[in-house]
């Protein structure tokens, strides 16, 4: 795997450079990254599907995001003084919500997607199978409550992109198989039409940052720092998928 060290000097260098940049470039330069050529998704599209590694993906995506997305959103669109971004991030906090249906509500899907997975949870007493999820959660946090919402707003623009390409490659994984009951996969079928739309909305938002370097220079921070937790949770994915001496 690529070093976390590396990556985070590189991405440090990038966040230092992209602060005279405008951020409406921002989708652009998460657009052009392969989010199918990581460890992870290559070493399970090399093998038989792996229900166990997908168990362990799917419910550490739900034990990082579930329990704060919905904060995370609200809490910017209470702090972002253009109501014109706060209205964008509305529209996708109402998606979380399951749009005024609770049984739609993201996070109960997604729970569902989990449960229809159970029976493949890996055996490990004693094992924390869901650090990857909290330590993303706790990563992406620091992005969403800094001090200035222009972190958030940059680190929702490239969630959503990151989003759209995770989900295609867990959705390649997930139809290889016919074992996982369909009613258990709505959470992804909804994902995968809507991450492309959040996707656009990710353009909209990076338009309407303002050009000043304060505003400019937050919103290329927080799309750094979350894309790097991003990459870096499905780095943990992979170790705890993939440990040494395991298939």
């Amino acid at each position: 795997m690529i070093s976390m060290t590396a990556r985070v000097a590189g991405s440090s260098a990038l966040a230092a450079a992209a602060q005279a940049v405008s951020a409406s470039l921002i989708p652009d330069e998460y657009e052009a990254r392969d989010v199918s050529t990581h460890p992870l998704f290559v070493a399970l599209g090399a093998q038989p599907v792996n229900l166990e590694a997908l168990w362990l993906l799917v419910a550490n995506m739900n034990a990082g995001i579930s329990p704060n997305f919905v904060r995370w959103l609200a809490s910017t669109i209470a702090r972002v003084a253009d109501r014109r971004v706060a209205s964008l991030m509305a529209e996708q906090l109402d998606d979380e919500l399951g749009n005024g249906d609770f049984q739609n509500i993201h996070s109960v899907l997604l729970e569902r997607f989990v449960a229809g997975l159970d029976r493949w949870r890996p055996e490990r007493p004693g094992e924390d199978l869901l650090r990857a999820g909290r330590r993303l959660g706790a990563r992406a946090s620091l992005v969403f409550e800094a001090a200035d919402p222009y972190d958030a707003v940059g680190g929702l623009i490239v969630s959503e992109i990151f989003a759209k390409k995770m989900d295609r490659c867990l959705g390649a994984e997930i139809r290889r198989q016919n074992l996982v009951p369909n009613e258990a996969l709505l959470w992804l079928e909804i994902h995968e039409v809507l991450e492309v739309d959040h996707a656009e909305d990710s353009r909209a938002l990076a338009l309407l940052v303002p050009e000043q370097e304060v505003s400019r220079a937050a919103a290329w921070r927080g799309a750094t720092e979350l894309w790097d937790a991003m990459t870096g949770f499905l780095d943990d994915v992979a170790r705890l998928a993939f440990r040494e001496g395991t298939a």
